[in-house]
């Protein structure tokens, strides 16, 4: 008896009684209950997010319409990037439509212009706010909710919008209304043929893609694509295009801005033709050059 021995164990028993075995077994339960509630509440914030309103983020700029195709000698740099694409107007380029501008700077009205009261349409206002004004904008859209800072511009929702574009400080340089139908794109350009390479159009195009209407509310896309004389690198000066994305839902009260898309000087030698028009008067403003004012564009939605 003395000899006698216990049979030993099978393995698997005793794999299944090694206690730092039950640990690791907690552990990895618990681990992964917790990766499914973080995941399931990230999801549930992003829906949250997407159907919230109003709403304002950046948003790739691949489903606007490109600019047609320019003069195959001519090259635009593009801004951020070493590549070099052929460069377009910022719009139609047609001397009909540089003479179109010209009268919309002398207080005419675009062909599609929608009067208040014809229907559903959305107002576009390019003004020049000062310093004091623009932050107590910003402010209100940051209590939105709805207010976002990029690297060169800014945007955001605006609470109550028709009584604060009535405030002191905002001055409007030019209005522009289009007809609203969902589906469509708005586009429109206000510019001039740099002299030195006339091949370009220099300004800002706007693009407005109506996405949904909802009652008194309105979704959609907007975009200010800007052609400019920048300073380049390597020295001098070079034509760019930038672009200033964002997605929006305004309505009832509620009004859309962006601001900080309007450099301060042109650099054009045929500065005066471009400060003809009535969006670029800011150009001439002591308070804008010397940064105590800003450009800012507002869009405003109505249903009727």
């Amino acid at each position: 008896m003395e000899s006698f021995k216990p049979q030993a164990q099978p393995w698997w028993q005793t794999f299944f009684k090694n206690p730092a075995l039950h640990v690791a077994l907690l552990v990895t339960v618990v681990a992964g209950g917790g990766f499914y509630i973080y995941k399931n509440k990230q999801s549930n914030q992003a829906e949250v997010a997407s159907t919230s309103r109003p709403v304002v983020r950046v948003n790739a700029s691949n489903s606007f319409p490109p600019p047609p195709p320019p003069p195959p000698e001519m090259e635009l740099a593009v801004a951020g990037s070493a590549t070099e694409v052929p460069a377009g107007s910022a719009g139609t380029g047609a001397d009909a439509d540089v003479g179109k501008m010209l009268a919309a700077a002398k207080g005419l009205s675009a062909d599609n212009a929608a009067p208040a009261g014809s229907g559903p349409h959305v107002t576009v206002f390019y003004t020049e706010v000062s310093r004091q004004s623009l932050n107590r904008l910003i402010e209100s859209a940051r209590n939105t909710g709805q207010f976002m800072t990029f690297t060169d511009y800014s945007a955001g929702i605006i609470p109550g919008m028709e009584k604060r574009m009535q405030m002191a400080g905002i001055k409007v340089l030019h209005k522009e209304e289009r007809p609203v139908e969902v589906g469509k794109s708005l586009q429109w350009t206000y510019g001039i043929k740099n002299r030195s390479t006339p091949g370009v159009e220099i300004g800002l195009t706007t693009f407005i893609e109506l996405s949904e209407v909802d009652g008194n509310s309105l979704r959609g896309n907007l975009e200010i694509q800007r052609t400019w004389r920048e300073p380049a690198t390597s020295g001098g000066f070079e034509i760019q295009r930038k672009s200033f994305p964002a997605i929006f839902e305004i309505g009832g009260e509620n009004g859309f801005l962006m601001a900080g898309v309007m450099p301060t000087q042109s650099n054009l030698e045929n500065d005066d033709e471009l400060t003809a028009l009535d969006v670029y008067k800011i150009l001439r403003s002591p308070q804008f050059r010397a940064g105590e004012s800003e450009f800012v564009i507002f869009v405003e939605y109505d249903s009727k």
